[in-house]
């Protein structure tokens, strides 16, 4: 039996049919695995199955995902970047890296002003395309 398969259902599902799958379904919405914790996502870059209950990068062709918000550090920044931008190891952007630092920086400077929720995927490029050549 091949457990990918559930992800390409559901993204035939999404494409193919247009049924919206709620963001928290289990193996399947889109944010079922998403942690919004900063230490979670540094923990994530030194030693994934430490946080993770399951490989869902191998079980289900999908990798932990991890929200943006005040709570995060610039470990969950980078590793952010790095799962949507399907970064490997000889690319890495570090939690240390200049556009890492300034995101995390603008976003300090965002729920300084009263946001209270989480970043969008588009918000978090928008400020990547904004940083990356600074």
């Amino acid at each position: 039996m091949d457990p990918t398969i559930i992800t390409e259902l559901a993204e035939y599902f999404e494409k193919e049919i247009g049924y919206k799958i709620p963001r928290m379904t289990p193996f399947v919405g889109k944010h079922f695995n998403a942690t919004r914790a900063g230490i979670h996502g540094d923990g994530l870059l030194k030693d994934e199955e430490i946080y993770n209950i399951f490989d869902t990068k191998t079980i289900l062709n999908r990798p932990v995902s991890v929200e943006i918000s005040n709570a995060s550090g610039t470990a969950g920044i980078a590793y952010w970047l790095n799962v949507y931008f399907n970064r490997t190891e000889d690319n890495l952007i570090h939690k240390k890296s200049p556009v890492v630092i300034k995101i995390k920086k603008a976003l300090d400077d965002i729920y300084e002003g009263g946001r209270q929720t989480v970043m969008s995927e588009t918000e978090i490029i928008a400020l990547y395309k904004q940083y990356k050549d600074e």
